[in-house]
């Protein structure tokens, strides 16, 4: 029997209650959790602090992590992003570049309102003659 990736995660998630308090005080979603195990994998020392085993975990993570970095390949980071969800990836850039026009356009409200002085319009100076003695 082949395990699936939901399996795994399920299998990985249960080595890591601190994880699922996390998730459970609403620090972190589920789907951004599924994504990182995705991207980073299971060994990745950043899940440590979430492991049952912190202890066994500090000793394995000076020479685990140092074979991870002679290990970690163009192709090993190809496959993990190979794993992205495409859909998600173009989501996430479009909101992105909608958050940037935004941006940009509220920098541009404010560049032009500070160029010109505060002033009424025309046709409303006229609606406040100014009156001699």
């Amino acid at each position: 029997m082949v395990k699936t990736d939901i399996e795994s995660f399920k299998e990985f998630v249960h080595k890591h209650p601190e994880l699922i308090k996390e998730v459970k005080k609403n620090k972190r979603p589920w789907k951004e959790v599924y994504q990182d195990w995705i991207v980073l994998g299971e060994e990745h020392e950043s899940w440590n602090q979430y492991s049952k085993d912190k202890k066994k975990q500090k000793d394995k993570r000076s020479s685990s992590s140092q074979k991870m970095r002679a290990e970690l390949t163009i192709g090993d980071i190809i496959a993990g992003l190979s794993n992205l969800q495409i859909n998600d990836v173009q989501k996430y850039l479009s909101q992105f570049g909608s958050v940037m026009d935004a941006v940009q356009e509220l920098l541009q409200h404010f560049n032009n309102q500070s160029d010109r002085p505060n002033q009424l319009p025309e046709n409303k100076r006229n609606d406040y003659p100014s009156y001699k003695d």
